[in-house]
């Protein structure tokens, strides 16, 4: 995944988590970090975290194979991210 200036390609969803801690996330092509449509589901496992020498902070290895579509994470995703947006709307229209 890699995003510029919030264009790109991130998951979202964390969803059916196994005993060992894999879950399916859905890749989303992104404008300014908002999803605009799936580009695949993946089973994910969290591998190591490593600390880094030069950069601040750590990095985490991921493992991911492809899974069907869950079309469930799809839509609640949209449901969550833009349903926020049209309520704030609505307020803001609402209350001004």
């Amino acid at each position: 995944m890699y995003s510029f200036n919030g264009i790109g390609t991130t998951l979202y969803g964390k969803r059916e988590v196994e005993a060992d801690g894999s879950y399916i996330a859905t890749k989303w092509f992104v404008i300014l970090l908002l999803p605009i449509f799936p580009l695949g589901s993946y089973r994910v496992w969290r591998g190591k975290t490593k600390a880094t020498f030069l950069l601040p902070g750590a990095s985490t290895e991921y493992k991911m194979i492809t899974v069907q579509l869950n079309w469930e994470q799809v839509f609640n995703t949209y449901f969550v991210i833009y349903g926020i947006f049209i309520l704030a709307f609505g307020l803001l229209i609402y209350f001004s």
